[in-house]
């Protein structure tokens, strides 16, 4: 059996609780059962499934995020890390482990709900929801805390509990939405089926892709050494999943980009990458662990040429801005129309920019006390994307604004000049910081 579950069930289980939970869930149905004439209708299946959201998406949720706290706090974490079980075993042990008892209160609340709905036709999708609804809530807090863990900071209760929030209304959208969408459907590629369907394949595939995170987070906890293979499938995936979404789209094909039979690549698989690499470039570098050394590393094993212990310690943020260059040449050179170049689709300078803003944000990380990195990043970069160019051009000054941010000039060539002098001036300063860190850290 896993250690860490048995562990887990061990210190969940006991005999209190064990009687405790089933006798305080029946007195609550023995009085639903008795206001409504001496049955079971929809009142009492709609207090089971409030009774379990409340129990395993909201409760378990937060049992799991706080796994690894408690850990922390009992100083038992470091002897985890240095004991012989892997990231899998220990990805099972506490996503299930912690939560044990939640879903213990779960089932008895699923099983009320099987006994009183009066729509049989939607139990086993209304059921498949739920239980991949805790399943995909549980796993994400646990990642969110691994992550807190990663950047060696103490899981914030505030934040933790905003997010147990968020997929607690997350959750419950998707359970009212799969009453309502029996009767409408959806195309993926060629594909098609109800809404309901591909709904429950989608958070399914959610819920792997977070627990293979977790395990992966986990992995770099337990020093085991592990190549970004992963990344880049869930990279693929995401442009496979999302590009069937517009697969027929006619603005997607003709509007944005060329739908051009000389092209030797895809259009909109190339723009629906670039999308993806970029975004998940800034989500990464605000929750990754910035560490010079890190950098010194990498720069080191370039220059040996050791590219397996390179891959080992490359971070994800950087594997996207480096796919992102060659999609954005592409994308520049073969597939922009006019109607892109009106909307400021410059591919070319968001990546420079983008380029600008990873360097701003290792700039300030990389300072003596960089406890604030996270909320000086931000400040910087929302004066130079909202603050700064909304005082000039209400000054009109459209040039200055322009140099600024320089997505809002008419010119793909003056865009290029402006975001790539920025990127150089930022980066130049970053790499002498850089240098000043890691001296006084060797």
């Amino acid at each position: 059996m896993n250690p860490e579950l048995q562990r887990n069930f061990y210190l969940e289980f006991s005999y209190s609780r064990l009687i405790g939970m089933p006798i305080f869930l029946a007195v609550i149905f023995a009085l639903t059962y008795l206001s409504n004439d001496n049955q079971f209708n929809d009142v009492t299946a709609n207090i089971a499934m409030s009774l379990y959201v409340f129990i395993v998406l909201f409760w378990g949720a937060r049992q799991a995020a706080e796994s690894i706290a408690d850990e922390l706090r009992n100083h038992t974490w470091d002897i985890q890390k240095t004991s012989a079980i892997s990231p899998w075993t220990l990805t099972w042990g506490k996503l299930f482990g912690s939560t044990l008892f939640n879903w213990y209160g779960g089932f008895l609340c699923l099983f009320v709900y099987l006994l009183s709905t009066s729509k049989p036709e939607f139990i086993f999708i209304i059921i498949a929801y739920a239980l991949s609804s805790g399943l995909l809530a549980h796993s994400l807090s646990l990642l969110v805390s691994l992550f807190a863990l990663r950047k060696k900071q103490a899981f914030n209760s505030s934040i933790g509990y905003l997010f147990v929030l968020f997929m607690l209304f997350f959750s419950l959208g998707l359970l009212n939405w799969a009453e309502d969408s029996v009767l409408k459907t959806i195309r993926w590629y060629s594909f098609e089926m109800n809404t309901q369907t591909f709904g429950l394949l989608s958070l399914l595939l959610a819920c792997v892709w977070s627990i293979v995170g977790v395990s992966r987070l986990l992995a770099q906890e337990l020093q085991v050494r592990t190549l970004p293979w992963v990344w880049l499938l869930f990279i693929v995936f995401l442009v496979v999943y999302i590009q069937g979404l517009f697969f027929q789209d006619p603005t997607w094909h003709q509007i944005i980009i060329k739908s051009s039979a000389n092209i030797p690549f895809s259009p909109p698989i190339a723009l629906t990458a670039f999308s993806i690499c970029t975004f998940f470039a800034y989500c990464l570098i605000f929750i990754d662990d910035n560490n010079p050394m890190q950098m010194r590393r990498l720069w080191i094993y370039a220059k040996e040429e050791n590219w397996e212990r390179f891959l080992e310690e490359i971070p994800c943020w950087l594997i996207n801005v480096i796919i992102s260059v060659p999609l954005s040449i592409y994308l520049t050179l073969f597939c922009l129309t006019e109607s892109a170049e009106k909307l400021h689709l410059y591919p070319i300078p968001i990546v420079l920019l983008m380029v600008r803003d990873i360097a701003i944000i290792l700039f300030v990380n990389y300072a003596k006390n960089s406890k604030r990195a996270f909320s000086l990043s931000l400040v910087y970069l929302t004066f130079l994307y909202a603050i700064i160019p909304a005082i000039f051009l209400q000054m009109n000054f459209t040039l200055m604004a322009g140099v600024f941010l320089p997505l809002f000039t008419n010119n793909l060539a003056v865009s290029i000049i402006f975001s790539g002098l920025q990127a150089a001036v930022v980066g130049y300063l970053l790499f002498i910081r850089w240098q000043k860190t890691v001296n006084q850290l060797s």
